[in-house]
């Protein structure tokens, strides 16, 4: 493969091993996360990787001398805003959204919208233009990701019971619309490793005071060896190598054509279930992981032709 294609494909490949570690981390967060209070968990994630995070910048900058940390103070500002939003905004209202909603309600209203509302900014905003394929394909992986959450063991249902925690996750999909434009607007301009330090540590400083009103010695030494290793899991491969990940191929792709792939999410987590829990797939969930493929590779055509065109217009100018 030359290197001009593997320019081309490799944000794509990113963001499907970004979906595989986040739908791996919802079977793992299921298996430990019994044990932990959703704040108390999430603020030890974000807490623990800070050290790490430091100093893989300092590193970064010690092996580039002539490059220094200098950020504008209004970007400084969108940073810190995006990761309370990602930290606070995102994860903590997800997981109070479930105690009034159900988790295939969470896959539609809090994943499935987002790549909707951000078609619509992105179309306001004339960062991208409406084609066939893109009308035809989100609706497409829309539907195939209800098809999915229908085969689940608790199908997707909207009624009174579920509405106040169905509100507050259509709040997270308008939160994550904003999250992926905000940060698009930030990894053009700055390195990916010290925005992702910053934004990490933005969202450990927003979720510390919930750590220390509800954890003290006595109630980390009782959790268990799993609950650690669902931590460390969540830590490292959900948290460090996926956002960085995530951020470096959002700023290949933009956000609109990055907000697609939420679609895979509920596909690994079905895949991921199937492998760690032992969970049963239903003939509507192979038929929906089938449509959210189709519905992507739709919406991604048109930057593939876009970027082929550019290359061949690049060679004969060569």
């Amino acid at each position: 493969m030359s290197s001009s294609r593997l320019r081309q494909w490799s944000p794509h490949a990113g963001f499907v091993i970004v979906y595989i570690f986040w739908g791996i981390n919802i079977s793992v967060m299921k298996i430990g996360g019994e044990e932990w209070d959703p704040l108390v968990f999430n603020g030890l994630r974000y807490l623990g990787i800070i050290p790490f995070l430091w100093l893989f910048t300092w590193g970064y900058y010690r092996s580039r001398p002539h490059l220094r940390l200098r950020i504008a103070p209004k970007d400084l500002g969108l940073i810190v805003l995006l990761g309370a939003v990602s930290a606070v905004g995102m994860e903590a209202v997800l997981q109070y959204a479930l105690q009034f909603s159900n988790s295939a309600n969470g896959a539609v209203l809090g994943r499935g919208f987002m790549p909707v509302i951000t078609a619509v900014i992105a179309l306001l905003m004339k960062d991208i233009l409406l084609t066939r394929r893109v009308a035809l394909g989100i609706p497409l992986a829309f539907a195939s990701v209800v098809l999915i959450v229908a085969g689940g063991p608790h199908g997707f249902h909207i009624g009174p019971e579920t509405l106040r925690g169905d509100v507050l996750l259509l709040l997270r999909s308008f939160l994550g619309a904003f999250y992926l434009i905000g940060m698009n607007r930030l990894v053009g301009r700055y390195p990916l490793t010290p925005l992702v330090s910053l934004e990490m540590t933005a969202g450990a400083v927003s979720l510390l005071p919930f750590l220390l009103w509800k954890a003290d010695f006595a109630y980390l030494a009782a959790r268990t060896s799993t609950a650690w290793i669902s931590l460390g899991y969540t830590a490292i491969f959900a948290t460090i190598l996926g956002f960085s990940l995530h951020n470096y191929c959002l700023s290949r792709l933009g956000p609109f054509k990055s907000s697609v792939y939420g679609y895979l999410l509920p596909v690994t987590v079905a895949i991921a279930g199937y492998v760690l829990l032992g969970e049963k797939l239903s003939l509507n969930q192979y038929l929906g992981g089938a449509g959210v493929l189709a519905a992507m590779y739709l919406v991604q055509k048109d930057r593939m032709q876009s970027l082929k065109e550019a290359v061949s217009a690049k060679s004969r100018a060569a």
